[in-house]
Formats: C-alpha cells, sequence, structure tokens
C-alpha cells in the first residue's frame, strides 16, 4: 500500500472534524442570531381606555416574540383597517423592531365615542400616547407619524407633553387653525369634500342611516356629481348637508374672525410646553396651509420648544409635492415632472428618524433644512430658515399698451395709472387642479377679462427664489369687500405659464386686510395698501424665461366667492359684481417682493 495514503488519511480525517465542528458552530450561529426576531411580527386588534372610559381601537404590529421596543403611533379618522390595506410602514417599521400602533380616533369605525373634529384630540392623545407607553413590550419610548388629520392630531399630543412621547413626525398640516378654515380670512369650501366622502358615511352607517352611503368610494362617486350645486349654495350657513352629522361646521361658519375661540386645534400658543422634536414636511403644491405650517412650526420649535432636544433636533422638509403621500417614485406632477431626485423615501426617512430618537441609536440624519428647488429641480440643505444669503428683489407693477397687460419692471414707473377689471362672484376662476393641487400651464386662466397679469423681461441669468413671496399692492374697488389673489408663475421660452404654489395660496379678503382678527370694511373707490405674503415657493427662473405675476379676485372652489356686498357672508344670499382696480406707478406703486438667492 502507497505510504502516501496513509498520511492522507489522519490529514482528512483532521479535516473532516474541522469541517464538521466548522458546521456545528454555523448552526449553532444560526439558531442563536442568524435571522433577526424582527423578521417574525405579529399583528393583533387592542383596545385602548381613555379617561372618560370610551375605548379606541388600535391594529398592533411588533415583533414576535418577548422583549419591549419602541412604539410608533398612527391616528386617523379615515379607518385603520383601510390604511393597513395599503400602507407598507407600519411592516416596514415592525420589522425593523419597532410596536406600531394604527389607531382609529374617537367616534370612527372601531373606536367608541362621539366624532367631533379635532375637538378631542388632546386629551385623547395624551391618554393613548401614555397607555402605549406603559405596555409591557414597549420601552417607554413613543413616537408619531401621519400627515393633514393624522399630523394634526400630533400637534394637538405635542402640547399636552405626554412623558413617553419622544419624537413626531406631523407631515402637511397647520398650526393655526383658523388659517386651515378661513385661509386669508376667506372660507374654506373643500371642507364639503372632506366631509361628505370621507366622514359622513361612517357616520351613517353607525346611525344605521340608508339615506346615503356607507362606503367612502360609493360616497366619493356620488359627490362628484352633486358636489358643484353644493359649491354654489347660498347662504353658506343655510346649506343643508351637514346638519345631522356635523352641525359643528356651521359653528366654523359663525366665527370667521380668528380669535380664542379657534383654539380647539391650534397649537401657535403651545409651542413653549413641547419636549420632543418633529420632522416637518410639506410641498409647494400642498394645500397652502401646509408649507406655511411647516415653516412657522419649525421657526417656533426651533426657538421655544420646552426642551434643547426639541429645539436642536426638528427638522424641515419642503419638497415639489401636493398634498399627498410622498415616495420615492412620485416626480412628476399635474403637467410637470420634477426629475428622479424629486422622489423621496419617506418610509426609510421615518424609520431612520424613530431609529434615533427612540431607539436611541445612531441612523442618517437629515439636515436642519431641506429643500427641493423647482427650475433647477435638485435638492439644497441649509442650516435654519428663512436660509442664509437672502436677499429681497422687487418687480413694479406697470400697465401694459392697452392698460391691461402689464410688466414688471426693476424700476416704479413715475406715472400713476390703474388697471380695472370686473369680478362677478357668480363667475368665479376656477382652478381645475382644486382637489389635489399641482402645476399646469396658467394661460387659459390669464386670457380671461378678469385677471391681471403682469410679466418681466426674458432674464438675461438665473433667479433663484427661495421663502416667502410678497405682493404689496395698492387697490380700490366699487364695493364695500371684495377679495385679492395673486399667483407667481414661471414663463417658459414656449409661453408656457406654470403656477409656483398651489392656487389657494396668495390670498386675501378684503375686510381683514388690517388683521384677521377684526373686519374692516372699505370705502368704494379709496385705495388701499395692501400686503399678501401667504405664498412659499422655490422655484430657479432660468436664462430665457420670464417671472409672472397674475391677479384676480376669487378661486374656486378652494374659497367663497366674496358676494361684495359687505354684509355677513355666511348668511348673505346675493352675489354682486365689483369693479376692483389695482394702481400702479406713481406714490402707489404696486411691487412683486422675492426673495432672491444671492450670487
Amino acid at each position: 500500500m502507497d505510504s502516501t495514503i496513509f498520511l492522507a488519511i489522519p490529514v482528512l480525517q483532521h479535516t473532516m472534524k474541522a469541517l464538521i465542528f466548522s458546521l456545528l458552530l454555523s448552526f449553532l450561529s444560526i439558531n442563536l442570531v442568524a435571522q433577526p426576531q424582527a423578521w417574525n411580527i405579529q399583528r393583533e386588534v387592542v383596545k385602548i381606555p381613555m379617561r372618560d372610559g370610551v375605548t379606541l381601537e388600535a391594529i398592533l404590529y411588533k415583533p414576535a416574540g418577548e422583549g419591549r421596543f419602541p412604539a410608533i403611533v398612527y391616528r386617523t379618522p379615515y379607518g385603520k383597517d383601510e390604511y393597513d390595506g395599503y400602507a407598507m410602514f407600519p411592516l416596514a417599521a415592525a420589522k425593523e423592531g419597532f410596536a406600531v400602533f394604527l389607531v382609529d380616533v374617537r367616534g370612527r369605525f372601531g373606536s367608541e365615542g362621539e366624532f367631533k373634529a379635532y375637538h378631542q384630540e388632546r386629551p385623547d392623545g395624551y391618554d393613548l400616547i401614555e397607555w402605549v407607553g406603559k405596555q409591557p413590550y414597549v420601552n417607554g419610548r413613543v413616537g408619531t407619524y401621519g400627515g393633514s388629520y393624522p399630523g394634526i392630531v400630533q400637534w394637538l399630543a405635542l402640547s399636552e407633553a405626554p412623558e413617553a412621547l419622544k419624537a413626531a413626525a406631523p407631515d402637511m398640516t397647520p398650526i393655526n387653525s383658523h388659517y386651515f378654515y378661513y385661509f386669508g380670512g376667506a372660507f374654506s369650501m373643500p371642507w364639503l369634500d372632506w366631509f361628505m366622502p370621507l366622514i359622513v358615511p361612517d357616520l351613517r352607517k353607525r346611525a344605521n342611516d340608508p339615506s346615503g352611503p356607507w362606503l367612502d368610494s360609493d360616497a366619493y362617486q356620488q359627490w362628484a356629481k352633486d358636489r358643484d350645486q353644493w359649491y354654489k349654495y347660498r347662504p353658506l350657513a343655510d346649506m343643508p348637508l351637514l346638519k345631522k352629522y356635523a352641525p359643528y361646521y356651521y359653528d366654523w361658519l359663525s366665527h370667521p374672525d380668528k380669535s380664542d375661540w379657534w383654539d380647539f386645534a391650534s397649537v401657535e400658543k403651545d409651542f413653549e410646553k413641547m419636549q420632543a422634536p418633529a420632522m416637518l414636511l410639506s410641498g409647494w403644491y400642498d394645500a397652502a396651509y401646509g408649507p406655511l405650517g411647516a415653516i412657522q412650526a419649525f421657526q417656533e420649535m426651533k426657538t421655544k420648544a420646552a426642551t434643547s432636544v426639541a429645539r436642536e433636533n426638528t427638522k424641515l422638509i419642503l419638497g415639489p409635492w401636493n398634498h399627498t403621500s410622498v415616495t420615492v417614485r412620485k416626480s412628476h406632477f399635474g403637467e410637470v415632472d420634477f426629475g428622479p431626485s424629486a422622489g423621496f423615501d419617506f418610509d426609510r426617512v421615518l424609520i431612520d428618524w424613530f431609529t434615533l430618537h427612540l431607539k436611541e441609536e445612531e441612523a442618517p440624519r437629515l439636515n436642519p433644512v431641506s429643500v427641493f428647488v423647482m427650475g433647477a429641480n435638485e435638492w439644497k440643505t441649509f442650516g435654519d430658515w428663512p436660509v442664509p444669503d437672502i436677499e429681497t428683489t422687487t418687480l413694479y407693477l406697470d400697465a401694459g399698451a392697452d392698460n391691461k397687460s402689464g410688466k414688471l419692471l426693476v424700476q416704479p414707473s413715475k406715472k400713476a395709472k390703474n388697471l380695472a377689471y370686473t369680478f362677478d362672484p357668480n363667475n368665479p376662476v376656477l382652478d381645475k387642479s382644486f382637489e389635489k393641487s399641482y402645476p399646469y400651464d396658467q394661460r387659459e386662466i390669464e386670457s380671461r377679462e378678469d385677471v391681471l397679469v403682469f410679466t418681466s423681461e426674458v432674464l438675461t441669468k438665473d433667479i433663484e427664489v427661495i421663502g416667502l413671496v410678497e405682493a404689496a399692492l395698492a387697490v380700490s374697488s366699487s364695493a364695500k369687500d371684495t377679495d385679492f389673489h395673486v399667483v407667481l408663475c414661471d414663463v417658459y421660452p414656449d409661453g408656457t405659464s406654470i403656477n409656483l404654489s398651489g392656487l389657494d395660496a396668495g390670498y386675501l379678503r378684503m375686510r381683514y386686510r388690517e388683521g384677521l382678527e377684526k373686519q374692516v370694511l372699505m370705502k368704494p373707490e379709496k385705495v388701499y395698501p395692501i400686503s399678501i405674503d401667504n405664498m412659499a415657493t422655490a422655484n430657479l427662473f432660468k436664462a430665457g424665461h420670464r417671472i409672472r405675476l397674475y391677479i384676480t379676485s376669487s378661486s374656486f372652489p378652494h374659497y367663497d366667492p366674496n358676494p361684495n356686498t359687505g354684509t355677513n357672508i355666511a348668511t348673505e344670499a346675493n352675489l354682486i359684481p365689483a369693479v376692483n382696480k389695482v394702481h400702479v406707478g406713481g406714490k402707489n406703486a404696486s411691487k412683486l417682493i422675492l426673495p432672491t438667492v444671492k450670487k
């Protein structure tokens, strides 16, 4: 027998033993650590008691097995089961080691009690978050997320300062409830679009009321057929649709002035109580209260929040989006494709946010301010808001040769003129994107007789705008009260005129020109200086483009058209035309003030 064979046998035996030992170790490792426990998750329905004995129903996703996990809460009036049917974030977060609660707010779907929009959300938010934080499978640290109504309830909970709340992520929400209902002093008509297809159906079902649809989808189809007649119903206070299921809607109509009455859904006075940082997100085409709310909240949190953690870690994200969910694939809105950078993996950013603040583990960190600049179609980051290196660029309105089509000039005209149009509230300017605002060519609107258009010369260099845009106008009217609406547009070389915010931004009801707290009627034909500065955007006006501002007196159905009578708007049935004027040149020089980036 070959001696090499004898020599090979013990070597082979030793090798086999080593291989078996290695495989055994691998097997033990697999059993011990190979699969994170969070890959297996469990789902259950839980009941959560409130202080008055009412219970809220929630879906809970959490990692299977033993352990204490940070918790994330989502509260909605739209049905947790419907949200659970399509949302990916709850499962993704549970798989990364979070306990996620999807909760029906009081009086909705699986939860007990009576629903009265926003009124119950402060105490319920506190009770819910504290209950969640004390569960044996929760580590005592709770976060919240959600947009619109699910965002506002976070602010209301933050104002109650529950000990367990360590981070929030309210997106696309206001902080001032008055401008949520009366933007620029004008009543927001889309509340009908909210109640009729989204809120009333479940209330009918709970009451076993067969008078209308019980499902949101059926209700929306019915509402799409009927809504035009209800938008035009006058007086507003006599509109019968919500008398049974939302009588508080009529209380909103009877309180048009900003006052303490609106504090039920406002947190403007509460930032000094807030202890947890917030990640704030909105879009340039979000409902007008969205970007304004995010910007104002960021500034308030940075200066007034109760803790250094909240002051130093609050973040602001402003993208090109409308009032919708944000995903990495959403980059095309209306008639504009903002390119692949516009997409945003919000679910991933949320998980990183909660990893930092609930797990207290390292994760990618956001810059204090992240802004998507349209036109350039790129993200820019900053350390604060207003962003640094901003200067004001002023363009002066002037009349064109026909005294209608106007110009934007770098120097004011010395000659005083006025441009007039007749505003008929029976024929208001219609925004075809009213359901979810988006950018589109405005030339059809600009061609109307009740719209004044002011356009710059062709730009010879790029101009970058980031911030709040102001139209400082001198105006008069034949009426005691009327409205003025301004829209900023980027005019492309081919003439396409693209709005740079939703058409619900840039609005003022003249009786509120001295402040939203009181009504002061106009004297017919008297010239008044006004400032319309409730419009935010970020855009690179490229060389070869032009800057345009148009002015009109309605934006329907965003707002109820002003009846021009100077009477109580909620109870007024008559709508009459008014001749409105914008004064340019001379001592009444109207102007457009742009926050531009220094070059």
